[in-house]
């Protein structure tokens, strides 16, 4: 889980080329409630994340220099000024080349800004939530964007979609959110009342205007992890991680 002075989203790390990135989305960062998305113009940014293993909510706070992939691109990539993770596990692979539509795939995120504890091999870990996906169609041209079939919630942005398991998993783009669809509601009547056609006498609720509120379509919308790929090899930063 990250926290920006905007809220609360998720973020994971990559190794590329014996380097720490982490990689999120852009609104998170931006402030940015729709796209257009722009551009984050500051070279750094302060956040916060989340520590897996604190028994509550106990943050780490990190000055990242910002890597921007382009504008429009709803990820950032970010490179801490020293070693976040002292001993990761290796980086998932990352690519979406042979990608097949209505094909399976896992998003993993914090929602609403809350996690759930796990124990493993006797540790108390936060873990993010992991929900099913399937691939519905992309984008075609520029940005490379990816329309997953699967309900997202709030606090997803900046997770990864996955494929695969085991030494085939792949991590093929980044949460950025979902499309909306609106609904009719009628609101709860405000009490007045009205005679019915049988009897003048017999009083109902009379029906106020129709309304709309906008309901999760189901489509959830995600940026090609190439776009952070492609910004960490032209602007490679941070520290190097020393070899075991």
């Amino acid at each position: 889980m990250v926290e920006s002075k905007y809220g609360r989203g998720t973020i994971f790390s990559l190794d590329v080329d014996h380097r720490e990135y982490w990689i999120t989305a852009k609104h998170i960062v931006s402030g940015a409630k729709h796209p257009p998305y722009g551009s984050v113009t500051s070279r750094s940014v302060a956040l916060r994340i989340l520590d897996p293993t604190a028994e509550g909510e106990q943050w780490l706070p990190v000055s990242f220099s910002v890597i921007d992939p382009g504008n429009d691109i709803d990820i950032v990539v970010l490179a801490p000024p020293e070693l976040v993770l002292r001993n990761p596990l290796p980086s998932v692979a990352t690519g979406s080349e042979g990608l097949a539509l209505g094909g399976d795939c896992e998003f993993l995120g914090f929602p609403y800004g809350g996690g759930w504890r796990a124990q493993i091999s006797g540790v108390s870990l936060w873990l993010p939530y992991v929900k099913h996906c399937t691939v519905s169609t992309f984008a075609v041209g520029e940005p490379r964007i990816w329309v997953l079939d699967g309900i997202n919630n709030p606090g997803f942005s900046g997770g990864p979609v996955i494929i695969k398991t085991g030494l085939e998993q792949r991590i093929i783009a980044v949460v950025s959110g979902y499309l909306t669809e609106p609904t009719d509601v009628i609101p709860a009547a405000a009490g007045k009342l009205s005679p019915t056609k049988t009897s003048p006498k017999a009083k109902r609720p009379a029906e106020r205007p129709k309304g709309t509120v906008n309901l999760n379509s189901g489509f959830i919308i995600a940026f090609d992890i190439k776009y952070a790929i492609d910004a960490i090899n032209k602007n490679p930063a941070g520290p190097l991680r020393k070899a075991n």
